[in-house]
C-alpha cells in the first residue's frame, strides 16, 4: 500500500449519532416525516446533504433546506472528537511513508468543519467530498479521485470505512477495502476485505514489518 483513504463519519469521527440527529430534526422542521436517527443512517448513502434531505422529504431540497440542516448540525460540531486511537494511527501511517486522504459522502462544507473541530484536518493531503463527485458510494468516483489527487493508483490504495457502501466503493475502484469495525455499523457482511477491530490494528494490516521509519508504533493500549 502507498496510500490510505478514510471515510469520515463513523470511521475517523464518532459523529454518526450527531449528524443523524441533525438530519432527523431538519427533516421534521421542513415538514417531512418523523424519522429516527437510525432510519437516517440507513438512507444517507444516497449522497450529500441536499440529496439526503430530498430523499426523506420526497421533494427537491434547495439552499434553504440545507441551511436548516446546518442550523441543527453546526452547534453540535464543536463537540466532535476522533475515535480513540485515530490520531496515533495517523501518526503511524505517516511515519511509515503512506499518503493520507479522506473521501466522505458529506459536503465540503460539512467535512471541513467537522475535521477541523476534531483537530485532524491538517493530517490529510487530500479531502474529497460528496458534492464533488457525480455518483455516491458505492460508486468508485470519489475514491478514484482521491487516489489520483494523492498521485497513487487506486490499486495501491486502502479505503477504510465502517459501512457496506465503503467496502463496495473500494471493490469498485480496485482498492483494498478495510472494515473499520470500531465504528460498529450494523449490516456489514463478511467478504474479501480486511477487518480492523480498533485503530491500532490497522497498521499491521497495511504496513510491512520494518517499514515504519520514525519511531515506535503508537498503540491505544
Amino acid at each position: 500500500m502507498r496510500a490510505v483513504v478514510f471515510d469520515m463519519d463513523g470511521t475517523l469521527l464518532d459523529s454518526v449519532s450527531t449528524v443523524s440527529r441533525a438530519y432527523a430534526d431538519a427533516i421534521r422542521s421542513l415538514g417531512g416525516p418523523q424519522v429516527t436517527p437510525d432510519e437516517v443512517v440507513a438512507g444517507w448513502h444516497v449522497g450529500h446533504t441536499e440529496l439526503v434531505l430530498a430523499h426523506f422529504l420526497g421533494r427537491a431540497c434547495g439552499p434553504a433546506g440545507v441551511e436548516r440542516f446546518h442550523a441543527y448540525l453546526d452547534p453540535a460540531v464543536a463537540g466532535l472528537r476522533p475515535f480513540p486511537g485515530i490520531p496515533a494511527l495517523l501518526d503511524d501511517l505517516s511515519d511509515a511513508g503512506l499518503r493520507l486522504g479522506v473521501f466522505t459522502a458529506a459536503t465540503r462544507r460539512v467535512a471541513a468543519s467537522m475535521l477541523a473541530a476534531a483537530g485532524i484536518d491538517t493530517r490529510f493531503e487530500v479531502v474529497v467530498a460528496g458534492d464533488e463527485v457525480d455518483r455516491p458510494k458505492p460508486a468508485p468516483d470519489g475514491l478514484v479521485l482521491a487516489a489520483r489527487r494523492l498521485g497513487v493508483p487506486a490499486e495501491a490504495t486502502a479505503y477504510v470505512g465502517d459501512a457496506e457502501v465503503d467496502l463496495g466503493c473500494a471493490r469498485a475502484a480496485g482498492a483494498r477495502g478495510v472494515h473499520a469495525a470500531w465504528g460498529a455499523r450494523a449490516g456489514v457482511r463478511a467478504g474479501t476485505h480486511l477487518v480492523a477491530a480498533r485503530p491500532d490494528a490497522l497498521v499491521p494490516l497495511l504496513v510491512p514489518p520494518g517499514r515504519h521509519t520514525a519511531g515506535p508504533v503508537h498503540t491505544t493500549g
